[in-house]
């Protein structure tokens, strides 16, 4: 048997090549399953479902063991091992342990190159020592133990298959699309692997034992006319070393002036000409149209509105609805927009779910050493609390708690220490009688929770702190810990969630299949590090997937045009193919495509000298990944039958990009992009109606809180009553104020003598930080220094006596931190000077009555002042303003 490369010149016309008596009844397997989609939509019954698939599902039935999680993690597990070991290398022992602690960060990768040595199986005495870098002799230690140890085993990765075994696995390969396919009129004594530009070491492994019982076919499309632009294809296939057959066809021309793709195919033939260096064949009568978006977000605002539409047509299959079909060099809009329709990127995960991201989190917060949680994020807290897990009378009872009181736990690392300053606050609220204390405390964010509310969210970190050492106490010294780690997950899951809890039947499947895939734990017996379970519970913490519920995209990518590209001439004659993200650095990109740390092109071509053709093609695969969006553009362009768009985004971050150069040569017009969305002000925003008429008495802190910011005055008149501050910079300011106002009440009329002021200051600072519990000592001396130096700095023997006006100051800095204050732009100007007028009752009650507050629209007014508004947190307006 051998292997034989044939080109076709047109996708539409497959069926009508030299060859296709020999492949029209054999397993076919393509490069993406877009491809396998379009060739079924185009060729209807000649590409039944079984019988064409992926590659992808091809070499996972090939080697089943080798994909499956079991596997994998205990392949983790030895790598994790063999570093932790301390294994002798002729390393200097500093550089071991420095290059080991970048290994253990960096497990990934590493796990992904020693896979890719057994996958090329790499001859460790073939490798030229002298060579490699200090990482890739550090890797081959690694792979070097693993021959030649036990764990060789958990590596095995059959020599050769028997023809039994390869039947099988190409059955396995098509009944995975159709549970019952009938084979009964397949040829299975050839295979066709079509339309792969970047060969994995498994796919070439694959190719590689197949050839030996049968006849393997590799298609790609070839256009001579441009051959510079095909010439990556050849390039890569010739690496096969064999012989490469191109039937002579006709060239594609575009000449049907009349059909919706017309300058669309032109564009493809000018871009070709371009690259072949026949500038002077080329004529373009007007310029092409480029929408520029000036960001990623503008970009993803544009497709979300095109979604949308689509998703009002048909809520099941909102991508086949979409008035444009949109594929980007670069696809990282996909981020963006999983957020706004996380249903359309498949089934929700069960790491995604609550359940999930308290298991992550309390793995994260553990410590192995010394047994005990370790909070470096108190978001870790959060998302435990958030989870539905811990006891609460309602859901979301705890992280409401936990919202209002999250600045008392600034610099807590433990559990203990949390609970510890719950009881402080509990204490201090049954012993605060006096009225100053009182009117202290109600600006502060903690003091508003009821100590029923305390003993709630302690209760819930003590059971937090019950559960994570449950899963991992000792964890490093038991036997078989991950075993021991998944066989505890899995009781609880199905004693403590499935079996005692109300889950909506959605839920209660993903979780059923989650325990189904738990089984195969039984037969993991590793033992590894703590950070390397962590790695690794993302591989098992997986349900199964349902039949047709895999993940999916808006956006899709450049590898996914060849196949889309199919159904052009068979869907709507309005759909637009919109070909995004051209710029010069996602299109003519000159990086390769990487290979996994450390290896790099210099460990396969300079580092070895081996001469299986399967280093080559993939070395070579990644050598020319530069040169494939170049190709995809133009073919899209070229065999595309509906109308086309171009568009590409101006910035990234503070960059500014310019659309692609071969599109620059040709002539451009570009079109900034601007939407026809009309913003309207929400209905009734205008009038608030607040719990208990709060809008009927206003006093003049409301009345200022109204002149700054009515945005302000909306959060904290009407809604909170008051200002509360909820952050620890804003507290630590509060601070400052309180101790000021504070020393000038005791003061008054005393002389001013540094030495008493320090000492007085000290004296008040004790008694109002047990408000504060996680103000540090450096917070200290900056409060005590500020205050030391306003009060002194003036020409006054006296400190003087409070009048009325000063009392107002003096509240005025409680609520507003500043009463003076200037911004960036207008230094020496006082941008609060007109802020703060005295003003009568009839004043307060002409401005602020409920008629006249029916007319308002709270609109967000952006200055300095807001960096000390106790709400600025909610406030997007202040977040846009300051990342200008």
């Amino acid at each position: 048997m051998s292997i034989v490369i044939y080109t076709y010149h047109d996708p539409y016309k497959i069926d009508q090549e030299p060859y296709w008596d020999e492949i029209k009844n054999c397993p076919y397997f393509c490069s993406a399953q877009t491809l396998v989609n379009g060739l079924r939509s185009h060729y209807k019954g000649k590409f039944d479902g079984g019988r064409v698939s992926t590659v992808k599902i091809l070499t996972d039935s090939l080697y089943a063991d080798w994909a499956s999680p079991a596997w994998i993690v205990k392949q983790h597990t030895d790598i994790d091992n063999i570093i932790n070991s301390g294994f002798s290398t002729d390393l200097s022992e500093s550089e071991r342990i420095n290059i080991g602690k970048a290994f253990l960060f960096n497990r990934d990768d590493v796990f992904a190159s020693i896979r890719t040595m057994f996958e090329l199986n790499v001859d460790p005495s073939a490798i030229l020592k002298d060579k490699l870098t200090k990482e890739q002799r550090f890797i081959w230690g690694i792979y070097q133990k693993i021959l030649a140890s036990e764990m060789k085993k958990d590596f095995y990765l059959a020599q050769s298959l028997a023809e039994e075994e390869i039947d099988e696995g190409v059955r396995r390969a098509m009944m995975a699309i159709q549970e019952d396919y009938d084979f009964s009129d397949v040829n299975l004594d050839t295979i066709v692997i079509h339309g792969v530009h970047q060969f994995n070491p498994i796919t070439l492994r694959a190719i590689d034992e197949l050839q030996k019982y049968k006849n393997v076919i590799l298609l790609f499309n070839y256009q001579k006319q441009y051959k510079n632009v095909y010439q990556t294809w050849f390039d890569i296939y010739s690496a096969f070393d064999c012989k490469i057959i191109d039937y002579d066809r006709n060239e594609f021309l575009a000449t049907d002036s009349s059909t919706v793709s017309y300058r669309g195919n032109v564009l493809a033939d000018q871009l070709g000409k371009l690259v072949n260096g026949q500038r002077r064949a080329i004529t373009v009568d007007e310029p092409y149209e480029v929408i520029e978006f000036d960001n990623m977000t503008e970009f993803a605002g544009y497709v979300a509105d095109i979604f949308e539409e689509a998703e009002r047509k048909d809520p099941q299959k909102p991508m086949h609805h979409m008035r444009e079909q949109i594929y980007a060099a670069n696809s990282s809009a996909n981020d963006i927009l999983k957020i706004y329709f996380p249903e359309q990127f498949g089934e929700r995960q069960f790491l995604n779910y609550p359940i999930g991201h308290f298991f992550l989190a309390i793995a994260n917060m553990w410590d192995p050493e010394k047994n005990e949680i370790f909070i470096s994020d108190i978001n870790d807290v959060r998302e435990c609390l958030g989870a539905n897990i811990l006891s609460e009378d309602v859901p979301g009872q705890l992280v409401s708690i936990f919202g209002r009181i999250q600045a008392l736990f600034d610099g807590c690392v433990s559990i203990k220490q949390m609970r510890k300053r719950l009881k402080s606050l509990k204490k201090n609220m049954k012993y605060i009688t006096d009225s100053l204390e009182q009117e202290y405390v109600s600006h502060i964010s903690y003091y508003a929770v009821t100590r029923n509310e305390i003993e709630k969210l302690s209760g819930a970190l003590e059971e937090l702190e019950d559960i994570a050492s449950h899963f991992y106490e000792d964890f490093e010294n038991t036997t078989h810990n991950f075993r021991e780690f998944y066989r505890k997950l899995k009781n609880y899951l199905q004693s403590d969630i499935l079996g005692d809890r109300e889950n909506s039947e959605e839920f209660a499947d993903i979780l059923r299949r989650v325990l189904s895939r738990l089984e195969e734990v039984e037969s993991i017996d590793a033992s590894a590090s703590f950070e390397c379970l962590k790695s690794t519970m993302s591989i098992y913490l997986l349900q199964e997937s349902k039949p047709g519920r895999s993940a999916n995209w808006i956006v899709r990518n450049f590898e996914q045009i060849d196949g889309d590209i199919l159904r052009s001439g068979h869907e709507d004659p309005n759909i637009i193919y919109h070909f995004a993200c051209l710029e010069d650095e996602d299109v003519g990109a000159v990086k390769k495509a990487e290979f996994p740390w450390p290896l790099n092109d210099e460990f396969f071509e300079v580092a070895q000298n081996p001469v299986d053709w399967k280093y080559q093609v993939y070395v070579k695969c990644c050598n020319e990944y530069k040169n494939f969006k170049r190709y995809a553009l133009i073919y899209g362009l070229e065999f595309n039958r509906a109308k086309f768009k171009l568009s590409y985004v101006k910035r990234d971050g503070n960059r500014e990009r310019e659309p692609y150069y071969l599109l620059n040569i040709l002539g451009i017009k570009k079109k900034k992009y601007s939407s026809h969305k009309v913003s309207k002000r929400l209905e009734n925003t205008s009038h608030i109606e607040i719990e208990n008429g709060a809008t009927g008495s206003f006093d003049a802190y409301d009345y200022y809180r109204y002149r700054i910011c009515k945005y302000r005055f909306l959060m904290e008149s009407l809604v909170e009553s008051n200002t509360v501050y909820k952050d620890n910079f804003l507290l630590l300011k509060y601070l400052e104020v309180m101790l000021e106002n504070a020393i000038k009440e005791d003061m008054q009329g005393k002389p001013i003598s540094e030495a008493i002021l320090i000492d007085k200051l000290d004296e008040k600072y004790e008694e109002l930080k047990r408000f504060f519990p996680f103000a540090q000592s450096v917070n200290r001396m900056d409060v005590i220094n500020n205050i030391r130096n306003r009060l002194v700095s003036g020409k006054a023997k006296k400190f003087s006596v409070l009048s009325s006006e000063e009392h107002r100051y003096m509240m005025i800095r409680e609520l507003f931190i500043h009463k003076k204050l200037e911004n960036s732009k207008n230094a020496g100007v006082d941008i609060m000077q007109d802020k703060f007028p005295n003003v009568s009752a009839e004043q307060i009650a002409e401005k602020l009555n409920q008629e006249m507050l029916k007319g308002v629209d709270y609109m967000v007014n952006v200055d300095a002042w807001c960096q000390f508004c106790a709400n600025r947190e909610l406030c997007t307006a202040y977040y846009s303003k300051s990342r200008d």
